[in-house]
């Protein structure tokens, strides 16, 4: 799965502890990232474009960059209009060097999106 932002989520150690059932991923996720309040449950993820929220992560379910996408109504932030110029996903565009930032120029090329 990718997720909006152009994450491989098969690199994730939340997906892949949950869709592997490694207890001990999902725990390491939680004493990486957690905090008094978390636990290795909350950690359990399928992927950020389900609308389901129990079935995301609970740090990937307050996502902005996820919100926008959902409310705008596109799969990927890549084929957005505003994608060169936004500040949320910003972070995410890298140099051009990585196969995610190559991902999305396909993507910004299909969608006829190159410049804009």
């Amino acid at each position: 799965m990718i997720a909006h932002c152009g994450i491989n989520c098969d690199e994730c150690p939340s997906y892949k502890g949950t869709i592997s059932g490694d207890q001990a991923l999902l725990e390491k996720m939680n004493k990486d990232f957690g905090d008094e309040k978390t636990n290795a449950i909350d950690f359990v993820c399928l992927g950020c474009k389900y609308p389901d929220l129990k079935l995301i992560a609970t740090d990937c379910s307050r996502c902005e960059i996820r919100s926008c996408a959902n409310k705008k109504g596109i799969d990927f932030c890549a084929t957005c209009n505003e994608y060169l110029s936004c500040e949320t996903v910003k972070p995410y565009r890298g140099d051009g060097s990585t196969a995610r930032d190559k991902m999305n120029s396909f993507l910004r090329e299909k969608y006829n999106l190159a410049s804009s």
